[in-house]
Protein backbone atom coordinates (compact mmCIF):
# COMPACT_ATOMS: atom_id res chain seq x y z
CA UNK A 1 0.00 0.00 0.00
CA UNK A 2 3.06 2.12 0.82
CA UNK A 3 4.60 1.97 -2.62
CA UNK A 4 0.97 2.28 -3.97
CA UNK A 5 0.97 5.88 -2.52
CA UNK A 6 4.12 7.04 -3.63
CA UNK A 7 3.46 5.83 -7.41
CA UNK A 8 -0.31 7.19 -7.59
CA UNK A 9 -1.60 10.94 -7.19
CA UNK A 10 -4.69 10.25 -4.88
CA UNK A 11 -7.87 12.80 -5.61
CA UNK A 12 -7.87 15.69 -2.62
CA UNK A 13 -10.51 17.92 -1.93
CA UNK A 14 -9.46 20.43 -4.03
CA UNK A 15 -7.18 18.32 -6.52
CA UNK A 16 -7.38 20.86 -9.37
CA UNK A 17 -4.59 22.75 -7.48
CA UNK A 18 -2.47 19.87 -7.37
CA UNK A 19 -2.55 19.34 -10.75
CA UNK A 20 -0.99 21.48 -13.83
CA UNK A 21 -3.38 23.74 -15.83
CA UNK A 22 -4.78 21.90 -18.80
CA UNK A 23 -3.34 20.59 -21.54
CA UNK A 24 -4.28 18.26 -24.04
CA UNK A 25 -2.29 15.27 -25.22
CA UNK A 26 -4.55 14.40 -27.90
CA UNK A 27 -4.41 17.22 -30.39
CA UNK A 28 -0.65 18.62 -30.14
CA UNK A 29 -0.24 22.23 -32.08
CA UNK A 30 3.11 22.76 -34.42
CA UNK A 31 5.21 24.22 -32.23
CA UNK A 32 4.52 21.76 -29.78
CA UNK A 33 5.33 18.96 -31.96
CA UNK A 34 8.74 20.24 -32.04
CA UNK A 35 9.34 19.07 -28.24
CA UNK A 36 7.15 15.91 -28.47
CA UNK A 37 6.09 13.23 -30.54
CA UNK A 38 2.64 13.43 -31.58
CA UNK A 39 1.00 9.99 -31.14
CA UNK A 40 -2.70 10.81 -32.71
CA UNK A 41 -4.07 13.27 -35.41
CA UNK A 42 -7.83 13.14 -34.14
CA UNK A 43 -10.50 13.54 -36.66
CA UNK A 44 -11.88 17.00 -35.61
CA UNK A 45 -15.69 16.92 -36.94
CA UNK A 46 -16.42 20.08 -34.98
CA UNK A 47 -18.07 21.57 -38.42
CA UNK A 48 -21.21 19.04 -38.26
CA UNK A 49 -22.04 20.28 -34.79
CA UNK A 50 -21.55 23.82 -35.32
CA UNK A 51 -24.38 22.95 -37.88
CA UNK A 52 -26.66 22.24 -35.33
CA UNK A 53 -26.39 24.75 -33.22
CA UNK A 54 -29.43 24.05 -30.85
CA UNK A 55 -29.29 20.50 -30.87
CA UNK A 56 -25.63 21.36 -29.37
CA UNK A 57 -26.96 23.95 -27.00
CA UNK A 58 -29.73 21.45 -25.84
CA UNK A 59 -27.31 18.88 -25.79
CA UNK A 60 -24.97 20.59 -23.07
CA UNK A 61 -27.80 21.90 -21.02
CA UNK A 62 -28.91 18.74 -20.54
CA UNK A 63 -25.80 17.15 -19.41
CA UNK A 64 -25.45 20.18 -17.11
CA UNK A 65 -21.83 20.46 -18.72
CA UNK A 66 -20.09 24.45 -17.88
CA UNK A 67 -19.44 24.83 -21.81
CA UNK A 68 -20.88 27.64 -23.39
CA UNK A 69 -20.98 26.39 -27.23
CA UNK A 70 -21.73 29.81 -28.59
CA UNK A 71 -17.97 31.34 -27.33
CA UNK A 72 -16.77 28.10 -28.29
CA UNK A 73 -18.15 28.58 -32.12
CA UNK A 74 -16.97 31.84 -31.45
CA UNK A 75 -13.46 31.07 -30.72
CA UNK A 76 -13.55 28.13 -33.35
CA UNK A 77 -14.53 30.94 -36.14
CA UNK A 78 -11.36 33.56 -35.15
CA UNK A 79 -9.48 30.54 -35.61
CA UNK A 80 -10.86 29.70 -39.11
CA UNK A 81 -10.05 33.48 -40.14
CA UNK A 82 -6.41 33.16 -38.64
CA UNK A 83 -5.97 29.83 -40.72
CA UNK A 84 -7.35 31.69 -43.87
CA UNK A 85 -5.06 34.75 -43.51
CA UNK A 86 -2.50 32.06 -43.12
CA UNK A 87 -2.70 30.00 -46.08
CA UNK A 88 -2.87 33.38 -47.99
CA UNK A 89 0.41 34.88 -46.97
CA UNK A 90 1.73 31.43 -47.35
CA UNK A 91 0.48 31.56 -51.32
CA UNK A 92 1.84 34.58 -51.46
CA UNK A 93 5.31 33.79 -50.13
CA UNK A 94 5.45 30.94 -52.75
CA UNK A 95 4.11 33.22 -55.50
CA UNK A 96 6.90 35.78 -54.85
CA UNK A 97 9.52 32.96 -55.08
CA UNK A 98 8.31 32.37 -58.37
CA UNK A 99 8.66 35.25 -59.12
CA UNK A 100 12.03 35.77 -58.23
CA UNK A 101 13.25 32.85 -60.27
CA UNK A 102 11.60 33.58 -63.11
CA UNK A 103 13.03 36.95 -62.95
CA UNK A 104 16.48 35.88 -62.29
CA UNK A 105 16.56 32.98 -65.64
CA UNK A 106 15.04 36.00 -68.09
CA UNK A 107 15.65 39.01 -68.21
CA UNK A 108 17.61 39.47 -64.18
CA UNK A 109 16.01 43.14 -63.14
CA UNK A 110 18.12 43.30 -60.01
CA UNK A 111 15.57 46.00 -59.19
CA UNK A 112 12.80 44.32 -59.15
CA UNK A 113 14.30 41.39 -57.70
CA UNK A 114 15.39 43.23 -54.60
CA UNK A 115 12.27 44.99 -54.50
CA UNK A 116 10.42 41.38 -54.60
CA UNK A 117 12.84 39.78 -52.04
CA UNK A 118 11.72 42.52 -49.49
CA UNK A 119 8.25 42.22 -50.29
CA UNK A 120 9.11 38.85 -49.37
CA UNK A 121 10.79 39.48 -46.44
CA UNK A 122 7.94 41.45 -45.01
CA UNK A 123 5.63 38.23 -45.98
CA UNK A 124 7.56 35.72 -44.13
CA UNK A 125 7.33 37.93 -40.99
CA UNK A 126 3.63 38.44 -40.85
CA UNK A 127 3.61 34.79 -41.76
CA UNK A 128 5.45 33.92 -38.73
CA UNK A 129 3.71 36.15 -36.62
CA UNK A 130 0.21 34.55 -37.84
CA UNK A 131 1.41 31.24 -37.27
CA UNK A 132 2.38 31.94 -34.02
CA UNK A 133 -1.12 33.26 -33.35
CA UNK A 134 -2.70 30.52 -34.74
CA UNK A 135 -1.03 28.10 -32.63
CA UNK A 136 -1.77 29.67 -29.60
CA UNK A 137 -5.44 29.85 -30.30
CA UNK A 138 -5.26 26.66 -31.42
CA UNK A 139 -4.58 24.91 -27.97
CA UNK A 140 -7.24 27.42 -26.53
CA UNK A 141 -9.59 26.39 -28.78
CA UNK A 142 -9.27 22.91 -29.34
CA UNK A 143 -9.40 21.72 -25.53
CA UNK A 144 -12.56 23.61 -25.46
CA UNK A 145 -13.50 21.80 -28.52
CA UNK A 146 -12.04 18.31 -27.76
CA UNK A 147 -14.55 18.94 -24.21
CA UNK A 148 -17.53 19.09 -26.59
CA UNK A 149 -19.75 16.06 -25.35
CA UNK A 150 -21.54 13.19 -27.70
CA UNK A 151 -24.79 14.13 -29.54
CA UNK A 152 -27.30 12.48 -27.36
CA UNK A 153 -29.42 9.36 -28.93
CA UNK A 154 -33.09 9.92 -29.24
CA UNK A 155 -34.13 7.16 -26.66
CA UNK A 156 -31.68 9.18 -23.96
CA UNK A 157 -34.32 10.42 -21.33
CA UNK A 158 -34.11 14.43 -20.84
CA UNK A 159 -34.35 14.47 -17.19
CA UNK A 160 -35.31 11.44 -15.52
CA UNK A 161 -34.67 7.50 -15.94
CA UNK A 162 -36.52 5.69 -18.15
CA UNK A 163 -37.17 1.99 -16.21
CA UNK A 164 -37.00 -0.20 -19.53
CA UNK A 165 -38.03 -3.66 -17.45
CA UNK A 166 -37.85 -4.60 -13.63
CA UNK A 167 -37.65 -7.94 -12.42
CA UNK A 168 -38.73 -8.11 -8.74
CA UNK A 169 -39.24 -5.59 -6.60
CA UNK A 170 -36.49 -5.17 -3.69
CA UNK A 171 -37.54 -1.30 -2.67
CA UNK A 172 -40.60 -2.54 -0.82
CA UNK A 173 -38.79 -4.58 1.76
CA UNK A 174 -37.66 -3.07 5.19
CA UNK A 175 -34.00 -1.09 5.61
CA UNK A 176 -31.32 -3.38 6.99
CA UNK A 177 -28.17 -2.79 8.18
CA UNK A 178 -25.09 -2.24 5.79
CA UNK A 179 -23.37 -4.86 3.98
CA UNK A 180 -20.47 -4.25 5.55
CA UNK A 181 -21.52 -5.16 8.76
CA UNK A 182 -23.29 -8.11 7.40
CA UNK A 183 -20.68 -8.79 5.42
CA UNK A 184 -18.22 -9.12 8.67
CA UNK A 185 -20.84 -11.02 10.50
CA UNK A 186 -20.69 -14.11 7.80
CA UNK A 187 -17.02 -13.70 8.14
CA UNK A 188 -16.32 -12.99 4.08
CA UNK A 189 -15.33 -9.20 4.50
CA UNK A 190 -12.74 -7.51 6.06
CA UNK A 191 -13.68 -3.85 5.08
CA UNK A 192 -11.26 -0.47 5.73
CA UNK A 193 -11.71 1.60 3.65
CA UNK A 194 -12.36 1.94 -0.03
CA UNK A 195 -8.96 1.15 -1.01
CA UNK A 196 -8.58 -1.24 1.04
CA UNK A 197 -10.98 -4.11 1.48
CA UNK A 198 -10.55 -8.05 1.33
CA UNK A 199 -13.05 -10.91 0.63
CA UNK A 200 -12.86 -14.02 2.23
CA UNK A 201 -13.99 -17.74 1.94
CA UNK A 202 -17.60 -17.87 -0.40
CA UNK A 203 -17.08 -13.84 -1.16
CA UNK A 204 -13.95 -14.94 -2.60
CA UNK A 205 -15.25 -17.98 -4.26
CA UNK A 206 -18.55 -15.64 -5.82
CA UNK A 207 -16.07 -12.82 -6.81
CA UNK A 208 -14.30 -15.30 -9.41
CA UNK A 209 -17.29 -17.43 -10.14
CA UNK A 210 -19.47 -14.28 -11.08
CA UNK A 211 -16.33 -13.25 -13.28
CA UNK A 212 -16.16 -16.61 -15.37
CA UNK A 213 -20.15 -16.76 -15.21
CA UNK A 214 -20.59 -13.52 -17.06
CA UNK A 215 -17.64 -14.39 -19.30
CA UNK A 216 -18.86 -17.57 -20.43
CA UNK A 217 -22.16 -16.38 -20.96
CA UNK A 218 -21.22 -13.79 -23.15
CA UNK A 219 -19.20 -16.18 -25.03
CA UNK A 220 -21.99 -18.19 -25.86
CA UNK A 221 -23.20 -14.77 -27.23
CA UNK A 222 -20.25 -14.54 -29.95
CA UNK A 223 -17.93 -12.90 -27.80
CA UNK A 224 -14.33 -13.27 -27.71
CA UNK A 225 -12.38 -13.32 -24.43
CA UNK A 226 -9.42 -10.61 -24.61
CA UNK A 227 -6.89 -9.73 -22.45
CA UNK A 228 -5.89 -6.10 -21.36
CA UNK A 229 -3.16 -4.00 -20.43
CA UNK A 230 -4.11 -1.81 -16.60
CA UNK A 231 -2.51 1.08 -17.78
CA UNK A 232 -3.50 3.56 -20.46
CA UNK A 233 -1.96 6.72 -21.85
CA UNK A 234 -3.40 10.40 -21.68
CA UNK A 235 -3.72 10.42 -24.83
CA UNK A 236 -6.06 7.91 -24.73
CA UNK A 237 -7.68 8.71 -21.69
CA UNK A 238 -8.55 12.02 -23.29
CA UNK A 239 -9.70 10.37 -26.34
CA UNK A 240 -12.09 8.27 -24.50
CA UNK A 241 -13.39 11.78 -23.22
CA UNK A 242 -12.54 11.93 -19.82
CA UNK A 243 -9.98 14.71 -18.47
CA UNK A 244 -6.51 13.31 -18.39
CA UNK A 245 -5.23 15.64 -15.77
CA UNK A 246 -7.65 15.15 -12.98
CA UNK A 247 -6.62 12.62 -10.79
CA UNK A 248 -10.81 12.03 -9.70
CA UNK A 249 -11.42 10.88 -12.97
CA UNK A 250 -8.02 8.04 -13.02
CA UNK A 251 -4.94 7.12 -11.22
CA UNK A 252 -2.25 9.56 -12.68
CA UNK A 253 1.03 7.88 -11.79
CA UNK A 254 3.88 10.14 -10.78
CA UNK A 255 5.75 11.99 -13.45
CA UNK A 256 8.95 9.94 -13.58
CA UNK A 257 12.10 12.41 -14.53
CA UNK A 258 12.10 12.20 -18.59
CA UNK A 259 8.37 13.24 -18.67
CA UNK A 260 9.07 16.25 -15.78
CA UNK A 261 12.12 16.72 -18.47
CA UNK A 262 10.57 17.02 -21.62
CA UNK A 263 6.78 18.36 -19.99
CA UNK A 264 5.13 15.69 -21.85
CA UNK A 265 1.60 15.66 -20.87
CA UNK A 266 1.31 11.70 -21.89
CA UNK A 267 1.48 10.05 -19.13
CA UNK A 268 0.07 6.73 -17.60
CA UNK A 269 -2.69 6.04 -15.88
CA UNK A 270 -4.35 3.11 -13.81
CA UNK A 271 -7.02 2.34 -15.23
CA UNK A 272 -7.13 -1.97 -15.09
CA UNK A 273 -7.72 -4.26 -17.44
CA UNK A 274 -11.36 -4.36 -17.68
CA UNK A 275 -11.97 -0.67 -18.54
CA UNK A 276 -12.55 1.36 -21.81
CA UNK A 277 -9.28 2.97 -21.76
CA UNK A 278 -8.01 -0.17 -21.80
CA UNK A 279 -9.21 -1.78 -24.93
CA UNK A 280 -9.07 2.03 -27.13
CA UNK A 281 -5.25 1.20 -26.29
CA UNK A 282 -5.43 -1.71 -28.32
CA UNK A 283 -7.86 -0.48 -31.07
CA UNK A 284 -6.22 3.22 -31.61
CA UNK A 285 -4.03 3.62 -34.88
CA UNK A 286 -5.79 0.42 -36.14
CA UNK A 287 -7.63 -0.38 -39.35
CA UNK A 288 -10.00 -3.69 -38.49
CA UNK A 289 -10.77 -5.92 -41.50
CA UNK A 290 -14.62 -5.16 -42.55
CA UNK A 291 -14.70 -9.07 -42.44
CA UNK A 292 -14.18 -9.16 -38.29
CA UNK A 293 -17.27 -6.27 -38.22
CA UNK A 294 -18.85 -6.86 -35.64
CA UNK A 295 -16.20 -7.36 -33.47
CA UNK A 296 -17.66 -8.45 -30.23
CA UNK A 297 -14.48 -8.41 -27.18
CA UNK A 298 -14.66 -9.34 -23.80
CA UNK A 299 -12.27 -8.53 -20.96
CA UNK A 300 -12.61 -9.65 -17.09
CA UNK A 301 -10.30 -8.33 -14.77
CA UNK A 302 -9.69 -5.69 -12.65
CA UNK A 303 -11.32 -1.56 -13.01
CA UNK A 304 -9.48 1.67 -10.91
CA UNK A 305 -11.35 4.86 -10.43
CA UNK A 306 -10.43 7.38 -7.74
CA UNK A 307 -12.87 7.66 -4.93
CA UNK A 308 -13.90 11.42 -4.63
CA UNK A 309 -15.49 11.36 -1.24
CA UNK A 310 -13.62 13.11 0.91
CA UNK A 311 -12.83 12.01 4.74
CA UNK A 312 -14.77 14.45 5.66
CA UNK A 313 -17.87 13.58 4.17
CA UNK A 314 -20.46 10.94 6.49
CA UNK A 315 -21.99 9.27 3.29
CA UNK A 316 -21.73 5.53 3.33
CA UNK A 317 -20.58 3.72 0.18
CA UNK A 318 -18.61 0.54 1.36
CA UNK A 319 -18.13 -1.65 -1.40
CA UNK A 320 -20.08 0.49 -3.72
CA UNK A 321 -17.78 3.13 -3.80
CA UNK A 322 -14.41 0.74 -3.89
CA UNK A 323 -11.84 2.00 -5.86
CA UNK A 324 -10.76 -1.36 -7.10
CA UNK A 325 -13.21 -3.13 -8.52
CA UNK A 326 -13.51 -6.87 -9.98
CA UNK A 327 -15.22 -6.15 -13.37
CA UNK A 328 -16.51 -7.91 -16.89
CA UNK A 329 -16.06 -5.08 -19.68
CA UNK A 330 -17.45 -5.69 -22.95
CA UNK A 331 -16.49 -3.70 -26.14
CA UNK A 332 -17.97 -3.79 -29.74
CA UNK A 333 -16.92 -2.29 -33.10
CA UNK A 334 -19.66 -1.86 -36.22
CA UNK A 335 -19.44 -0.95 -39.43
CA UNK A 336 -20.64 2.95 -39.82
CA UNK A 337 -24.01 2.09 -39.90
CA UNK A 338 -26.82 3.35 -37.21
CA UNK A 339 -29.28 0.42 -37.66
CA UNK A 340 -25.94 -2.04 -37.12
CA UNK A 341 -25.06 -0.01 -33.94
CA UNK A 342 -28.53 -0.16 -32.17
CA UNK A 343 -28.74 -4.14 -32.82
CA UNK A 344 -25.64 -4.82 -31.71
CA UNK A 345 -26.79 -2.49 -28.48
CA UNK A 346 -30.12 -4.48 -28.11
CA UNK A 347 -29.12 -7.66 -28.00
CA UNK A 348 -26.94 -7.00 -26.10
CA UNK A 349 -28.61 -5.42 -23.22
CA UNK A 350 -31.08 -8.54 -23.58
CA UNK A 351 -27.94 -11.09 -23.48
CA UNK A 352 -27.13 -9.36 -20.17
CA UNK A 353 -30.68 -8.88 -18.81
CA UNK A 354 -31.10 -12.53 -19.35
CA UNK A 355 -27.94 -13.41 -17.43
CA UNK A 356 -29.32 -11.07 -14.51
CA UNK A 357 -32.47 -13.00 -14.83
CA UNK A 358 -30.56 -16.11 -14.30
CA UNK A 359 -28.88 -15.31 -11.11
CA UNK A 360 -32.51 -14.69 -9.68
CA UNK A 361 -32.02 -11.25 -7.23
CA UNK A 362 -34.72 -8.80 -8.28
CA UNK A 363 -33.28 -5.70 -10.38
CA UNK A 364 -34.47 -3.40 -13.21
CA UNK A 365 -33.21 -1.80 -16.65
CA UNK A 366 -33.35 1.77 -16.74
CA UNK A 367 -32.14 4.25 -19.59
CA UNK A 368 -30.21 7.32 -17.70
CA UNK A 369 -31.04 10.95 -18.15
CA UNK A 370 -28.52 13.15 -20.00
CA UNK A 371 -26.76 14.24 -16.95
CA UNK A 372 -25.75 11.08 -15.84
CA UNK A 373 -24.23 10.51 -19.04
CA UNK A 374 -20.03 10.44 -19.45
CA UNK A 375 -19.40 13.10 -21.91
CA UNK A 376 -18.78 10.06 -24.46
CA UNK A 377 -21.68 7.88 -24.16
CA UNK A 378 -24.82 8.87 -26.43
CA UNK A 379 -27.35 6.57 -24.85
CA UNK A 380 -26.68 4.10 -21.41
CA UNK A 381 -28.65 1.31 -20.08
CA UNK A 382 -28.41 0.74 -16.65
CA UNK A 383 -28.68 -2.29 -14.52
CA UNK A 384 -29.57 -1.58 -11.39
CA UNK A 385 -30.15 -3.32 -7.69
CA UNK A 386 -31.83 -2.07 -4.52
CA UNK A 387 -29.54 -1.04 -1.70
CA UNK A 388 -31.85 -1.83 1.41
CA UNK A 389 -29.26 -0.19 3.77
CA UNK A 390 -29.29 3.32 1.48
CA UNK A 391 -32.93 2.59 0.27
CA UNK A 392 -31.81 3.60 -3.31
CA UNK A 393 -30.81 1.94 -6.21
CA UNK A 394 -27.28 1.40 -6.90
CA UNK A 395 -25.95 0.57 -10.51
CA UNK A 396 -24.01 -2.61 -11.08
CA UNK A 397 -23.51 -2.67 -14.79
CA UNK A 398 -24.01 -0.29 -18.05
CA UNK A 399 -23.79 -1.29 -21.79
CA UNK A 400 -23.68 2.05 -23.60
CA UNK A 401 -24.09 3.45 -27.24
CA UNK A 402 -20.79 5.39 -27.65
CA UNK A 403 -21.02 5.98 -32.18
CA UNK A 404 -18.50 7.07 -33.95
CA UNK A 405 -17.25 9.62 -30.63
CA UNK A 406 -14.64 7.87 -29.45
CA UNK A 407 -13.06 6.24 -32.75
CA UNK A 408 -12.88 9.68 -34.90
CA UNK A 409 -10.67 10.85 -31.62
CA UNK A 410 -8.40 7.75 -31.39
CA UNK A 411 -8.70 6.96 -35.54
CA UNK A 412 -10.54 3.50 -35.16
CA UNK A 413 -11.47 2.55 -38.73
CA UNK A 414 -12.21 -0.01 -41.12
CA UNK A 415 -11.50 -0.33 -44.72
CA UNK A 416 -13.88 -0.80 -47.16
CA UNK A 417 -13.51 -0.55 -51.18
CA UNK A 418 -9.98 1.22 -50.32
CA UNK A 419 -12.18 3.52 -48.64
CA UNK A 420 -11.16 3.86 -44.77
CA UNK A 421 -14.67 4.64 -42.33
CA UNK A 422 -14.72 4.78 -38.56
CA UNK A 423 -16.16 2.19 -36.66
CA UNK A 424 -18.93 2.82 -34.43
CA UNK A 425 -18.35 1.49 -30.67
CA UNK A 426 -21.20 -0.01 -27.92
CA UNK A 427 -19.23 -0.65 -24.75
CA UNK A 428 -19.85 -0.99 -21.21
CA UNK A 429 -19.12 -2.76 -17.91
CA UNK A 430 -21.94 -5.66 -17.49
CA UNK A 431 -20.99 -6.55 -13.87
CA UNK A 432 -18.98 -4.87 -11.14
CA UNK A 433 -18.56 -7.65 -8.38
CA UNK A 434 -18.43 -5.53 -5.09
CA UNK A 435 -21.12 -3.74 -5.84
CA UNK A 436 -23.47 -6.75 -6.81
CA UNK A 437 -21.62 -8.24 -3.75
CA UNK A 438 -22.87 -5.52 -1.68
CA UNK A 439 -26.38 -5.04 -3.17
CA UNK A 440 -26.63 -9.21 -2.40
CA UNK A 441 -25.73 -9.30 1.22
CA UNK A 442 -28.39 -6.73 1.88
CA UNK A 443 -30.53 -8.68 0.19
CA UNK A 444 -30.08 -11.85 1.96
CA UNK A 445 -29.32 -9.61 5.61
CA UNK A 446 -30.69 -12.76 7.78
CA UNK A 447 -29.27 -15.43 6.15
CA UNK A 448 -26.81 -17.70 8.39
CA UNK A 449 -23.86 -17.99 6.01
CA UNK A 450 -22.48 -16.29 3.18
CA UNK A 451 -23.56 -20.41 1.04
CA UNK A 452 -27.23 -20.32 2.26
CA UNK A 453 -27.91 -17.31 0.12
CA UNK A 454 -30.34 -18.81 -2.12
CA UNK A 455 -28.74 -19.06 -5.88
CA UNK A 456 -30.23 -20.89 -8.37
CA UNK A 457 -28.71 -24.86 -8.58
CA UNK A 458 -27.82 -24.07 -12.09
CA UNK A 459 -26.03 -21.14 -11.52
CA UNK A 460 -24.54 -22.15 -8.57
CA UNK A 461 -22.57 -25.06 -9.63
CA UNK A 462 -20.90 -22.36 -11.82
CA UNK A 463 -20.21 -19.71 -9.42
CA UNK A 464 -18.58 -22.44 -6.07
Amino acid sequence: MAVLMKLVRFPLRHCRACVRSFASALYVTGDEAKGMFSVITPHIDVEDKFKEMSALRRNVELRQMQVDVDKVKSIWDVLKSMEADRNTLENKRVDIAKKIKEIKSSYNDIKEVEKLKLHGKLIREDLKMTVKAVWELEKKVMTLVLSLPNNLHPDTPSEDAKIVSQFGNASIMKQTESHVRIGEKLDVLDYFSSMCYYLKGDAALFELGILDYFTGKLCNHDFVKFCNSDFGRSVVVEGCGLDHEDPSVTYILKDTDDILHTKDVNRLHLVGGASLPSFCSFHAKRIIPITALPLRLVAMGRQYKPNIQSLEETDFEGLFGVSQASSVELFISTADNLSNMMNEFDKTVAAVTNIYKELGFPFRVVYMPAKSLRSYESLRASFQMYSLYLQSYIEIGHVSVCDDYISKRLLIRYELEADQKFTRIVSGTVVSVPRLLGCVLELHNEAKSFGSIPIPQTVRQQLF
